[in-house]
């Protein structure tokens, strides 16, 4: 009398593929926003090492590329102190 046990065997649900999220305008504006805020960070962030290249350029000693790529930060600068002075402290640990 040995019954055979007919348990139904457990399969793994089929996986369905996921659908991808559905565009929004909120989700697009703040991706841009971040996107905007680390490359304007890495702009201003790189005038540390281009310092001297920047000064050459802006007193006529070198090409202008570097005077013309920074103007919109001088200008930033000259409108806004705080800025100017976290600037400032930031050039001095790259030549200081």
């Amino acid at each position: 009398m040995e019954s055979e046990s007919t348990q139904a065997t457990v399969l793994p649900e089929q996986s369905q593929p996921t659908e991808p999220p559905k565009w929004s305008w909120r989700r697009y504006i703040i991706k841009s926003l971040i996107q905007v805020t680390i490359i304007f960070s890495l702009y201003v962030l790189s005038i540390g090492p281009f310092f001297w290249q920047w000064y050459a350029s802006f007193n006529s000693m070198s090409s202008p590329f570097f005077a013309s790529f920074y103007m919109p930060l001088l200008l930033a600068c000259d409108l806004c102190p705080p800025l100017s002075d976290g600037v400032n402290w930031y050039i001095s640990l790259w030549i200081g």
